[in-house]
């Protein structure tokens, strides 16, 4: 009896450790609701750069403690300051470990902008730096510097809507304007609409993509439109909450590469 006793206690004991567990377990996986770490993106250059040299340069995608390999898409967007019409954009390869990187060769000295358009994990982070080519003269920065400060300030992190959004659109003529189809509703599909024109004439055969993220959400959902007449590209989407939602509108044909962001309330 005493045995069979011992026995009945030594299962419960059991059978209460392997409860435990597995609401641990079930505590553990709940934490997967959490709020993801963002995607921090850092360009490496060297330290010198000098005119007609090939020079490779490197974006580090990480989040939290991992480096992140499976990036959607890593651009770099590359001008000369003093020619902020004349933007090239260069497609980064993937060299493991979290590196994303091109090779370029700047064929005048001079200052320079490299913004990596990087989108990973339901973000998109946009960082830039400002390179020295060669021995070019400190006033010319000064005066560009402050052309940069007065209408082409790049606010990429908080994705907020500056000056440089309206004076690089102005300066390229590429007007275009967000409209929803209908009332936007929270868990029902809506059709997004853009026109697209540049100097007056639609743009056409452009890769045209919606941005969209509610208002103070880490979480950004990127939509794919299609063009349904001439310069004027839709998408399907659906919004799951209620409230202000952004959505930045992405250009990109041949060189040109554009952003235009709008603000919509789902009821």
């Amino acid at each position: 009896m005493k045995k069979l006793t011992l026995f009945i206690s030594l299962l419960s004991i059991m059978m209460l450790a392997a409860c435990g567990s597995t609401n641990n377990n079930e505590n553990t996986n709940g934490n997967n609701d959490e709020v993801p770490s963002m995607v921090e993106v850092e360009i490496k250059v060297p330290e010198t750069l000098e005119p007609n040299e090939e020079v490779k340069i490197e974006a580090l995608v990480t989040q939290g403690e991992e480096n992140v390999d499976d990036a959607h898409e890593v651009k770099f967007e590359v001008w000369k300051q003093g020619q902020e019409a004349d933007h090239e954009m260069l497609e980064a390869m993937n060299d493991g470990s979290g590196i994303y990187s091109i090779t370029k060769t700047f064929e005048e000295e001079g200052f320079y902008y490299v913004v990596a358009h990087t989108t990973a994990r339901d973000m998109h982070v946009m960082p830039r730096v400002e390179l020295t080519v060669g021995n070019p003269e400190p006033s010319e920065k000064e005066e560009e510097h402050d052309h940069e400060e007065e209408g082409h300030n790049h606010d990429h992190e908080t994705h907020e809507k500056t000056d440089h959004d309206d004076h690089h659109s102005h300066e390229s003529s590429l007007n275009m304007t967000l409209k929803p189809t209908d009332a936007v509703k929270a868990n029902q599909e809506t059709t997004l609409s853009t026109e697209i024109k540049q100097e007056d004439a639609a743009l056409t055969d452009a890769t045209v993509r919606f941005e969209i993220w509610r208002e103070d959400s880490e979480k950004h959902e990127f939509v794919d439109a299609k063009e349904v007449s001439e310069g004027v590209y839709e998408a399907k989407a659906t919004m799951k909450e209620t409230g202000l939602h952004y959505v930045q509108i992405h250009v990109e044909k041949d060189e040109l590469h554009e952003h235009q962001q709008e603000e919509i309330e789902v009821e």
